[in-house]
């Protein structure tokens, strides 16, 4: 929220500074009085400050998009991986394949919770999904690190083979 209120103060705060430097007050820039202004002024300063307005919101609208099929991307790569550490799990001995059943299921609760995180940005809106972003980005980076390690397989698994 904060940030996205420092977006906007810095957006109108560049609009107005550009219409300044537009109106031949680049060098000295100072807040102009609504009296000393003309109204046609006024109304294309207000004009640039919307356009900016609307060039920042496709901005991050174009963002949240982007993240959303980056994500998606990723929720799919987990997909396959998970099939594989099933595949590789039922190829275990008796003693690993309990130690396989606990982490899938730990994989499986991870990612419900990056889906769930994904399927809030989806729904949230222009101005709202930057607060969501980072709880999906923490989700997606615990599932992603939860399958490393697993892919690295059970201890007791390691500790077969190194006898």
């Amino acid at each position: 929220m904060i940030k996205l209120r420092k977006t906007r103060s810095a957006t109108l705060l560049s609009a107005w500074m550009l219409a300044a430097a537009e109106c031949g007050q680049a060098q000295e820039v100072s807040r102009p009085t609504p009296t000393n202004a003309s109204v046609s002024e006024v109304e294309k300063w207000t004009h640039q400050a919307k356009d900016a307005v609307t060039t920042t919101t496709a901005y991050l609208i174009r963002q949240k998009e982007q993240l959303q099929k980056s994500l998606g991307h990723k929720m799919s790569q987990f997909d396959k991986q998970l099939s594989d550490l099933k595949a590789k799990s039922e190829r275990a001995g008796d003693q690993a394949k309990s130690e396989w059943t606990n982490t899938l299921a730990k994989l499986r609760r991870k990612k419900q919770v990056a889906a769930e995180s994904l399927k809030q940005l989806k729904r949230s809106s222009a101005d709202k999904w930057q607060e969501v972003k980072a709880g999906a980005e923490v989700a997606f980076a615990d599932l992603e690190k939860a399958l490393k390690d697993a892919f690295a397989g059970p201890k007791s698994e390691a500790k077969s083979a190194q006898k």
